[in-house]
């Protein structure tokens, strides 16, 4: 009888254990993104971005993000040269907690959107913790990439100095959660209406985890998209 309720204990502490284990990760800080492409003009109509969609003239892409914890964001578009990816600046932005909304790029910084025609390129969204060495060479290195005019050489020089910020948090595997960004599925469309226009992002919004060690990286590859797109 003793044993019996010896083995009951035991096999209680484990189930304990275990679902501590599921709410401590169920409480991990989570960030949260979404791409969008917006027309220009009067209709404002935005949908999901998809790399395998036709551009329209005038479009203009958006990341709507957000977190359940305070952290820094940094989103950069790179060539796998390391140069800047279609002209897009790269944006670092403070993120509020309890799930508020942040977009970006920042005016008067806008994203242009001409269709996949230029080279191959990755897309990375970094959710840094409070704490991150890596926050304040991040914000020195963007700010002086957003001057509307710079000498080519010196934003070649100034992007690989940035391919080689997001190439060291990325390739510290044990340290960084990280994970592909998968394009979304699309059912419709959605039309601007001014300023009461909503587009639902959080319904197409891709998550990650993160914490106070561990940045949370995704990332979007033109090539894979490639290789996802049906052939005609």
């Amino acid at each position: 009888m003793t044993r019996f309720f010896s083995s009951q204990l035991t096999v209680a502490a484990v189930f304990l254990f275990a679902g501590s284990l599921i709410a401590a990760d169920e409480e991990q800080p989570q960030g949260r993104v979404c791409l969008s492409v917006v027309d220009s003009g009067a209709s404002a109509k935005e949908e999901p971005f998809k790399l395998s969609a036709t551009a329209r003239p005038g479009s203009t892409v958006r990341a709507h993000i957000d977190s359940s914890n305070k952290c820094t964001v940094l989103v950069a578009a790179l060539t796998k040269d390391g140069k800047i990816a279609n002209g897009w600046r790269p944006q670092l932005a403070e993120v509020p907690a309890e799930f508020e909304e942040v977009q970006l790029p920042k005016a008067p910084v806008t994203w242009e959107w001409s269709g996949a025609k230029g080279p191959p390129f990755d897309l990375y969204v970094l959710f840094l913790p409070p704490g991150s060495k890596d926050i304040e060479e991040a914000k020195k290195l963007v700010a002086a990439m957003q001057a509307p005019k710079i000498d080519d050489r010196l934003m070649a020089m100034q992007a690989n100095k940035l391919r080689e910020l997001v190439g060291r948090i990325t390739s510290e595997k044990e340290k960084v959660n990280q994970a592909p960004m998968a394009e979304p599925e699309v059912g419709g469309v959605f039309r601007g209406s001014g300023i009461d226009a909503v587009f639902p992002w959080r319904e197409f919004a891709q998550s990650i985890d993160f914490d106070e060690n561990r940045p949370g990286v995704l990332i979007l590859s033109s090539e894979s998209a490639a290789k996802d797109t049906p052939a005609p």
